[in-house]
């Protein structure tokens, strides 16, 4: 926001600060002459640490006008900027009695230093919190959960659920599951899956866990052994070694597997490593865990981790089914203890590490509650099918050879409920080499979906992929990049699609990017060079704080020749990209169906609740509107009403409308006494169920809510 500090006057910024005319353009480009037009406190392309202040000093004998961000502010009154965001401010004087008109355009930046180096010129974002599905989402599914069938006592007992549509794939549904008798232990789900640990049993009995959200159901049993007998294990293994269904193993001290040697590990068994102890793999190890029988490596405190696996030549092959890992990631600084293991943005240890053409399969595995990073790579070769990590510090980063991932989840790195911090908390960062990512789901990241940065040359081909609430890019492609994305939906990010630094190649076809900061950036958070190109066709880029963004900050200005950006849905025209058609379902109902391919769930109803993290706040916050949001965005219109009780007046009531393609509305507060309390309640929803948070109190001193600011989904 900026205050006029004399006038007591309050305005709000643009999120989006519109074009000029061509005209107008140029005559603010022109320079005042000595003596001109005077504005202090600001320069010319200059970045500000949380706040900068600005003066318009007037001269008698001219009339002036002057916009921030295309809002009108004062002349002669000190206006003062707290807001991250990029502004443009333009100032036009006429002298009175002739044609003589001067202008000065000034651009800058304030920047939020809680947010370090990593959103020059954007807002402040924060995703809103998920909003459970509807009943009507989960029809015709199933809910499968993977636990093991048999347990030690004393050990904690992970927990995996998938939500499966009619075809056996994951449906976007969100929600918690719960069992009896675990209540405090819910599952919460992400899109379709999720994890949880139960507490260690203290004696042996037989766990029924009955697990149930809405209308699905599923039973498993859990036999809690009365004794284990662990078979101790530590140094090489040479030849073909087998341990048996239901072993019971722990690995004491350092395991190596030798070159040409191969450890077979059956289904239902559980290895317990010790703390800080590495699994070092040289010739092969198979895992032949299944749904019925996972085969769970743990620690016996996750307070106390183990190491990790390591395959480092070129002989090295892991060929792991139905596993659940946890507990993992030691050593904070491995990556310091271990020179020469490559670069990592990221020092903590990993489950994985594979270097040297070393090849790892993960097929049906359960990467959960670990340390560190879920792996790591250099010129390695790993493949994952239908797997979870979920809860590491970043599922990792790889240099050169291969990732291919298909129907696996990467969610919350490291919690979907952590305080931002500035920490490389991708979820997946690829340098070099050529990786490929399908039928994935990515997101509750604080940092990137997928970072594809510093580093050498190679290509990400992303194909119906869902990318969702990553504090800054869902796709960041920056270096020498060849980056191809099609069919893939980015929601709630700080921004959608971004063809950053060096020179990507990014080619996205037939996605859809909607309630991001920025649907579609060219350029970056650095002031670096940018000689890329960014092509979106065949899109929607919808109800996205700017929809498409192409200003970049080596010379502040857009970079029109490296987008071509056509044939799209866009929410607002945007002169800059004259190829592109309005988003309007109201007026041509076949809009909506644009929307079909990308619906994680079908029906019509979804899921509606206020969007906010507590039952309560303050009164800063309220000024910006209370946010409501659906479960997912839909081919039909919704709307739910809404009841404000302020203390001392009467009631007021409205109604909120979400258009196809829309997820985000805000309820705006009236003006009340002060001090005040406010009561906001939603009700009766229209083609939506309740299934959020309806009621919430702003307590406190009240204020007046600034003027309308565009947002995200407005």
């Amino acid at each position: 926001m900026w205050d006029a500090l004399d006038g007591g006057v309050r305005a709000g910024p643009r999120a989006t600060a519109r074009l000029f005319g061509v005209l107008l353009f140029q005559l603010l480009l022109v320079p005042s002459a000595p003596g001109g037009i005077a504005i202090e406190g600001v320069e010319h392309k200059k970045v500000y640490a949380d706040r900068v202040s600005f003066l318009v000093r007037s001269e008698a004998g001219f009339d002036y006008t002057v916009r921030l961000n295309d809002e009108p502010v004062a002349t002669d009154t000190t206006i003062v900027v707290d807001q991250p965001e990029y502004y443009e401010l333009s100032v036009r004087r006429h002298r009175q009695g002739s044609r003589e008109e001067e202008g000065r355009w000034v651009q800058f930046i304030v920047r939020a230093t809680d947010r370090k180096n990593s959103e020059w010129g954007l807002p402040r974002w924060t995703p809103y919190p998920t909003i459970a599905s509807a009943a009507a989402e989960f029809a015709g599914a199933t809910l499968e959960i993977v636990t093991p069938a048999q347990y030690p006592l004393g050990l904690e007992i992970p927990v995996v659920a998938r939500v499966r549509d009619p075809s056996g794939s994951r449906l976007g549904v969100n929600g918690v599951v719960t069992a009896d008798g675990f209540e405090g232990h819910p599952l919460r789900l992400f899109r379709g899956v999720g994890s949880v640990f139960l507490p260690a049993a203290s004696q042996p009995a037989t766990i029924a866990y009955e697990a149930r959200i809405n209308s699905l159901w599923s039973s498993k049993a859990i036999a809690i052994e009365p004794s284990t007998t662990w078979q101790t294990v530590s140094g090489n293994i040479s030849g073909s070694v087998a341990w048996p269904e239901n072993a019971r193993v722990r690995v004491t001290g350092m395991l190596r597997i030798a070159s040409g040697a191969t450890l077979t590990i059956g289904g239902g068994s559980i290895v317990m490593v010790d703390p800080d102890v590495e699994i070092a793999v040289d010739g092969r190890i198979v895992v032949e865990g299944t749904h019925q029988q996972p085969v769970v490596f743990t620690c016996q405190d996750r307070k106390a981790p183990w190491g990790g696996f390591v395959f480092k030549t070129g002989s090295s092959r892991g060929e792991f089914t139905g596993a659940i890992l946890t507990g993992s990631g030691a050593d904070p600084d491995w990556f310091d203890h271990h020179p020469g293991h490559g670069p990592s943005h990221r020092h903590n240890q990993c489950v994985f590490y594979l270097s040297d053409g070393a090849h790892v399969a993960l097929t049906d595995c359960f990467l959960v509650e670990n340390d560190g990073q879920a792996g790591h790579g250099e010129d390695a070769y790993l493949t994952m099918t239908r797997c979870l990590v979920q809860r590491c510090i970043t599922a990792g980063q790889y240099n050169g050879g291969a990732v291919t991932l298909e129907g696996c989840a990467l969610i919350e790195f490291p919690a979907a409920t952590a305080p931002f911090a500035d920490d490389d908390n991708d979820a997946l960062y690829l340098t070099g080499g050529a990786h490929a990512l399908q039928d994935c789901l990515i997101g509750w990241a604080l940092d990137d979906g997928i970072d594809a940065g510093s580093g050498a040359a190679g290509s990400v081909d992303v194909r119906h992929c869902w990318f969702e609430s990553i504090y800054h890019e869902a796709m960041a492609w920056s270096e020498p990049r060849v980056a191809t994305v099609t069919d893939t939906v980015a929601l709630n990010c700080g921004q959608g699609i971004e063809c950053g630094f060096g020179n990507p190649e990014v080619d996205a076809v037939h996605c859809l990017s909607t309630a991001n900061l920025v649907g579609a950036r060219f350029g970056d958070n650095y002031d670096w060079d940018y000689d890329g190109f960014l092509t979106v066709r065949d899109s929607l880029l919808l109800f996205n704080n700017r929809d498409v963004w192409g200003r970049a900050w080596d010379d502040w200005t857009v970079h029109l020749s490296q987008m071509d950006i056509r044939d799209n849905y866009i929410s607002i025209a945007d002169a800059d990209f004259p190829e592109n058609r309005a988003w309007d379902p109201q007026a041509d109902p076949n809009q909506a169906d644009e929307l079909a391919t990308f619906l994680p769930t079908t029906g019509a109803v979804v899921g509606v609740g206020l969007a906010t993290f507590d039952d309560a706040i303050d009164p800063a916050s309220a000024a910006k509107r209370i946010p409501v949001r659906l479960s997912r965005f839909t081919t039909h219109p919704v709307s739910v009403e809404y009841t404000i009780d302020a203390a001392g007046a009467e009631p007021s009531h409205g109604i909120l409308h979400f258009l196809p393609g829309a997820t985000v509305q805000h309820i705006p507060l009236p003006a009340g006494p002060n001090p005040c309390t406010i009561h906001v309640t939603l009700s009766d929803p229209v083609n939506a169920e309740l299934t959020g948070r309806r009621t919430i109190a702003v307590q406190g001193e009240c204020r007046t809510t600034a003027p309308r600011i565009r947002g995200a989904e407005d």
